[in-house]
C-alpha cells in the first residue's frame, strides 16, 4: 500500500493540555506538526499571540512558505472566565472573546490562504457552546462564536473540497480550571452565587475526562472531519439531546439549578 505523504499541520495553543497532546498524535502519525502558543514547548513550534492578527499571518505565511502548504489547521488555543456578568471588567470581557473567538479566527483565516482542497479547518470549542452556564455566560458566547463560524465556512467552503468543523469537548483534566480568570464577587444582587458556582464546578474535577484518552477522541474528530459538529463526551450527547427535546426554558431552569 503506497504509504501517504506526512500532512502539514499548524495547532494553536500548543504548550499545554489538549493542544499538546494533539502535536503528540499527529507526530505519533507521522505528520510534520508546528505548534503556535505564547510559551514555545517543543523544537520547531513558534511562539505568537493569535489574538495578534499580524504575528498570526507572519508565523502562518513562514509555515506556508517552508513547506509549500498547510493541510490541517487546528484553533485550539483558549481560555476561561467566571463571574457576574453585569459585574465583570469590559478588558476582561474584551479579552475573553479576543482570545476565544477572535484568536481562533485569525488562525483559520490566514492558515486558509495556503490550503487547497482535502484541506482540513476545525476549531476546538466547548460544550459550553451548546449549553450555557450561569456565571460562565462569556465564555459560553465565545465558543457559541466560534461555532456558528465554523458552520459558516463550513457551508462556504464545502463546495471547494475544504473541510471545517467545530469539536465541542466537555470538561477535561487540564491546567485550563486553575488557570481560568475568576470574578468571585457577586455584589448586593448576586451575593455569594458567583463564588458558590465556581467552587461547585471546581469540585467536580476528579469527574472530569482523563487529558490523553479525551485528547485521542479529539483527535480523531480532527482526523475524520466530515461533519460541522462534533460532541466529546458521553454525557454531552446526551445533554445535547435533552436540550433539543425539552422546552428551552424548563432546560434553562435545570441547568441552573444544578450550577
Amino acid at each position: 500500500m503506497r504509504k501517504r505523504e506526512p500532512r502539514i499541520v499548524v495547532i494553536s495553543g500548543s504548550s499545554s493540555g489538549i493542544g499538546k497532546e494533539l502535536c503528540r498524535l499527529y507526530r505519533a502519525s507521522g505528520d510534520t506538526v508546528i505548534g503556535l502558543s505564547r510559551r514555545v514547548a517543543a523544537d520547531g513550534d513558534i511562539s505568537v499571540d493569535v489574538t495578534d492578527y499580524a504575528a498570526v499571518q507572519s508565523a502562518v505565511d513562514g509555515i506556508a512558505a517552508r513547506f509549500g502548504r498547510i493541510d490541517t489547521v487546528i484553533a485550539n488555543a483558549g481560555g476561561g472566565l467566571s463571574g457576574a456578568t453585569e459585574l465583570l471588567p469590559l478588558e476582561e470581557v474584551q479579552a475573553q472573546m479576543s482570545l476565544n473567538f477572535t484568536g481562533a479566527l485569525n488562525l483559520v483565516r490566514c492558515a486558509l490562504k495556503h490550503m487547497r482542497a482535502g484541506g482540513n479547518a476545525v476549531f476546538v470549542s466547548s460544550a459550553c457552546a451548546i449549553f450555557a452556564l450561569p456565571y460562565r455566560a462569556m465564555y459560553c458566547a465565545s465558543k457559541a462564536a466560534v461555532n456558528m463560524a465554523a458552520f459558516g465556512l463550513y457551508m462556504e467552503l464545502k463546495n471547494h473540497g475544504i473541510r471545517v468543523s467545530s469539536v465541542c469537548a466537555g470538561d477535561i483534566k487540564t491546567d485550563f480550571t486553575a488557570n481560568r480568570v475568576k470574578y468571585s464577587d457577586g455584589g448586593e444582587r448576586y451575593g455569594d452565587a458567583p463564588r458558590i458556582s465556581a467552587e461547585k464546578i471546581d469540585s467536580r474535577e476528579h469527574k472530569r475526562m482523563r487529558l490523553q484518552p479525551a485528547a485521542k477522541k479529539i483527535y480523531k474528530c480532527c482526523v475524520k472531519s466530515g461533519k460541522p459538529l462534533y460532541i466529546v463526551g458521553f454525557k454531552y450527547k446526551v445533554l445535547n439531546f435533552l436540550r433539543r427535546v425539552l422546552p428551552q426554558k424548563m432546560f434553562l431552569d435545570i441547568t441552573a439549578k444544578l450550577f
